[in-house]
């Protein structure tokens, strides 16, 4: 119930949001940007340490996978007010967090691990694989604020922002990569005992950026995104990630043009 009144409240926010004295601008945008998150390792444990094809030998168990990747898409609302100088944006991200794990690379080519498939009393059945992904997608609300340094319009702008992203796990799908071929037939079922990161997460950021344009034209945005922190109980199950970093590109239409 909390997170339902958190994403309307974000939603309405904007609409209630009283009218000021000095001048403001509205716009709405079309973004899309990529972040990554980096931190420790998780292996699941159903991993073992993967046997060679040839030769017959195991090789150690080091897996190198840190690495969330967040492709995304958006649209925006936003508001600038006090000479156009201070604004506060809201919308809709939909959003793709990604991660994998394999083993160790030689030369450019992933070692396999084994997967516990199922056990009972007398025997236990593993898969030879060399690759899982996991690939989470989020439907987002963003709530930025932002600060642009110059109060005149020139062509190119600088701007600080501190925004968030809430988001709500839409589905999950997994793309599973086994030595043998024969054996993707079993890949909808190792998906289903891969864990799933939780149904919510929030992460915030300061940003660097430049308003490329004028107001009353459509203009640009380049963005550089600083120390993410995303906020989850499981974020992704083969990654616990400290921080990240990102960049957006956007485009903006006004909707009042030459206000005074």
């Amino acid at each position: 119930m909390n997170k339902l009144v958190i994403f309307f409240g974000f939603i309405i926010f904007p609409v209630i949001l009283p009218a000021q004295d000095g001048k403001k601008s509205n716009s709405i945008g079309f973004e899309f940007g990529f972040n990554g998150f980096f931190g420790d390792v998780v292996v699941p444990d159903r991993v073992r340490p993967g046997e060679a094809i040839k030769g017959g030998g195991f090789f150690t168990q080091s897996y190198d996978n840190q690495t969330l990747v967040v492709p995304y898409l958006g649209i925006k609302f936003e508001q600038f007010l006090f000479d156009k100088r201070i604004g506060f944006g809201t919308g809709l991200k939909f959003s793709q967090f990604s991660s994998s794990v394999h083993g160790e690379y030689v030369l450019f080519f992933p070692i396999s691990f084994l997967w516990k498939f199922q056990e009972n009393d007398n025997y236990v059945d593993y898969l030879n694989i060399t690759n899982i992904t996991q690939d989470n997608y989020y439907l987002g609300i963003p709530l930025e604020f932002t600060y642009l340094f110059r109060k005149r319009d020139p062509f190119f702008k600088p701007y600080v922002k501190v925004g968030a992203v809430f988001n709500q796990r839409l589905y999950t799908k997994h793309n599973i990569s086994f030595v043998d071929e024969t054996m993707n037939e079993y890949a909808d079922a190792v998906g289903k005992q891969v864990e799933k990161p939780n149904s919510f997460n929030y992460y915030v950021y300061p940003a660097l950026g430049f308003k490329l344009g004028k107001n009353d034209y459509i203009w640009g945005n380049i963005e550089f995104q600083f120390n993410h922190f995303l906020f989850a109980k499981n974020p992704h199950p083969f990654i616990n990630p400290d921080f990240g970093v990102g960049i957006q590109f956007s485009l903006h239409y006004p909707l009042n043009k030459n206000t005074k």
